[in-house]
């Protein structure tokens, strides 16, 4: 009983607090076409000779994927801006092992040859996920009737699941890892010509080169980038659409902790290097 009255009185204190301020939430919603510029990866026990792999060249990610975005942005008082973001972003893709070759990844050797291959080379499934929420915090330090610029930062939780398996099951390598991103932000919006015609960008990513820096404890160099430029118009009072051009990526160099859950492949401390590199055209709207 004493817990709910406590409870109750901080949202009705919350509440009061709120009361005062000037709030203005809108809601963004993206949907469009994703290119895999270039991808490459390794992983593995360090030392075991594993191969770099290109998605692209080898993996089947040189055709255009779908993409979608799904973000909310609470503005405070005119100055203060807490935007939260979810991006999907998962490529299952089919290729094959050329007859007579070998690739060697997490120390796995996946041959060419195999019971579950055929004239042209053993067939492979692959599962690339890098599905990330991310919380963000910007002050307006420039604040005027035709546009603004904030500055601020957030932390990205990334949610990675990475499979390599032949198609008859016989083989397989599996990565997953779950973990915090800190990130900088800025963004800025300008109004122009016409009432209701606007153009608006954002930046945000970091690049981490050191143990802590990265929220980790091992010397594991990771970096992200996120930047996109929109162009739209007023559909209504409390409406507008836009299209939208945006560049996206990420990795990480080095050798993290030794995992302790069953579902990955070693359970040494796996090297790992990884590099993604995407450009999306996507369609849009906001409601506010």
């Amino acid at each position: 009983m004493k817990r709910s009255f406590l409870i109750a009185t901080v949202i009705l204190l919350a509440g009061f607090s709120l009361s005062g301020l000037d709030l203005d939430l809108s809601v963004r919603g993206e949907t469009g076409i994703t290119s895999v510029l270039w991808h490459t990866i390794r992983f593995g026990t360090p030392g075991t000779g594993n191969d770099l792999f290109d998605y692209r060249s080898q993996g089947g990610q040189e055709v255009l994927f779908p993409f979608f975005r799904f973000s909310t942005e609470l503005t405070v008082s005119g100055r203060h801006e807490v935007e939260l973001v979810y991006q999907p972003l998962t490529f299952e893709t089919k290729s094959r092992i050329p007859e007579n070759e070998t690739i060697t990844i997490d120390g796995v050797a996946f041959e060419g040859s195999g019971s579950g291959g055929a004239g042209d080379g053993r067939p492979l499934d692959l599962v690339y996920g890098f599905d990330f929420w991310r919380g963000t915090y910007r002050y307006r330090f420039v604040d005027t009737d035709r546009g603004n610029i904030s500055f601020g930062g957030g932390l990205q939780l990334r949610n990675a699941r990475i499979s390599f398996e032949t198609t008859d099951g016989e083989l397989r390598v599996v990565s997953q890892d779950l973990g915090p991103v800190p990130v900088l932000s800025l963004a800025g919006r300008r109004e122009i010509g016409v009432d209701g015609f606007f153009l608006e960008g954002s930046l945000e990513g970091f690049y981490a080169p050191i143990r802590y820096l990265n929220l980790r404890d091992v010397d594991v160099i990771g970096w992200l980038y996120d930047a996109a430029f929109r162009a739209g118009f007023a559909t209504g009072e409390t409406s507008e659409a836009f299209i939208g051009l945006r560049a996206l990526g990420g990795g990480a160099d080095g050798t993290g902790r030794a995992p302790d859950v069953w579902t990955v492949t070693q359970t040494e401390p796996r090297y790992t290097w990884n590099n993604l590199n995407l450009l999306a055209l996507t369609i849009g709207a906001r409601l506010r």
